[in-house]
């Protein structure tokens, strides 16, 4: 009987490690059959910093889905620490090889090619390239340029980029722990596979993650990834806020964080409600509505930031799915309202979609990025078993027929 191809997805964070595996059923149908999580350990925002505690929290986890699966994991797609991450655009012309032919795909390759190596520098290394568009001899918003006859071919990339030294120092440390990296790709990408379904990204879509450090923003155009913002801020910096406008600890402050459920205007018998923080062996107590003012003025800047990098982006301003929010702070009361006023958009909150798994597995909102790293991961395997991408002319059909599967 033929063995079902496993595939599996780590997210690493700087609270918790999950993983999550399963089999790839006829090479399409993703089943999901274990995900499981320990405290992170050795690793925070910016990455690692005790490679043998890490490297002993990893090897603890893969165990541990090993044995609900019954069967080894060989690799995984990673997801890279955020905090290290740079995105940018980044351009490159090259002549055409045979004008009177028309451009070739050696030509656009070729154009490609040139784009990244005078984009990248010497010590880091690209995780992902995304196409912006062409221009022939000067023409812009040329989406395939093969075919078409012009002497100059340009094309647009938009790049994301780790360091060298992160990459082999995280690689390695898996591989101690028994599991070999696949593909590091951008946080976000995982939470995009996860929330956004196919029609979503065809429409265009931009996808707004509050992580702990930082706020990942994806922009999607016609299927595909167009451009990324990476903006510091997130839980940890309403955590800092907290910490100086109560003058507490920063743990402390985090455990007050973690009792707000609103970013609301409260009435004044909620806004008395007493919320508790610990302090060593005492307890302090503050009316909730002074800690909700604090979170809301908080929010609103953190919000504010990605309003100012979204602000005239030609491709935010077509996205006719609007905005998806994902990240636990998403989830409060009032949040996406208040989104939906900075950003001036239809604002959503982007949950797993619909997901295979086997049964006994719960999916919590923490597991997103690592259940959209096993789709990550499956998409690329299903795309490689394919005999060949459909022709140009067919991808309208597809997108109406997703459409209709989605809606219908």
């Amino acid at each position: 009987m033929k063995k079902e191809p496993l595939v599996a997805g780590l997210d690493l964070g700087p609270r918790q490690f999950v993983l999550a595996a399963g089999v790839l059923r006829d090479s399409h149908q993703l089943v999901v059959q274990a995900v499981e999580s320990v405290p992170a350990q050795g690793f925070e925002k910016e990455g690692l910093t005790d490679p043998i505690e890490c490297t002993d929290a990893v090897s603890r986890l893969v165990r541990q889905a090993e044995r609900a699966l019954s069967s080894r994991i060989p690799g995984a797609t990673v997801a890279f620490p955020a905090g290290q991450l740079k995105s940018f655009n980044a351009n490159a012309v090259v002549p055409v090889q045979d004008p009177g032919g028309g451009i070739s795909r050696q030509d656009v390759e070729k154009a490609v090619s040139t784009c990244r190596s005078l984009a990248l520098d010497y010590d880091r290394q690209i995780l992902h390239s995304f196409e912006r568009g062409y221009a022939v001899d000067g023409q812009t918003g040329v989406k395939n340029p093969i075919g078409l006859s012009g002497k100059k071919l340009s094309v647009d990339l938009h790049l994301v980029t780790a360091p060298n030294t992160g990459i082999q120092s995280l690689t390695r440390v898996l591989g101690r722990a028994g599991l070999e990296v696949e593909r590091f790709v951008l946080p976000g990408i995982g939470v995009a596979e996860a929330v956004l379904a196919d029609v979503d990204r065809d429409l265009g879509v931009t996808l707004v993650r509050v992580g702990d450090s930082q706020m990942e923003v994806l922009l999607f155009d016609d299927g595909e990834v167009r451009e990324t913002f990476l903006i510091s801020g997130g839980m940890e910096d309403l955590a800092e806020s907290i910490s100086r406008s109560f003058k507490l600890p920063h743990v402390s402050a985090e455990h007050l964080l973690e009792q707000v459920s609103t970013v609301e205007e409260l009435s004044e018998e909620r806004a008395a409600v007493p919320l508790r923080a610990g302090l060593g062996a005492s307890v302090r107590s503050f009316p909730q509505g002074q800690v909700v003012q604090a979170v809301r003025a908080r929010t609103k800047d953190l919000l504010t930031r990605v309003q100012r990098r979204l602000e005239g982006n030609p491709i935010f301003l077509d996205c006719a799915s609007g905005v998806v929010m994902a990240g636990h702070f998403s989830r409060l009361e009032g949040f996406l309202e208040m989104a939906e006023q900075t950003f001036n958009a239809p604002v959503r909150l982007g949950t797993v979609k619909e997901v295979e798994v086997a049964e006994g597995i719960t999916l919590k909102a923490q597991d997103a990025v690592a259940i959209g790293l096993l789709r990550h991961s499956a998409r690329r395997r299903s795309a490689a078993a394919r005999p060949s991408n459909s022709a140009p002319w067919m991808r309208p059909l597809e997108t109406v027929q997703r459409l209709l599967q989605d809606y219908f």
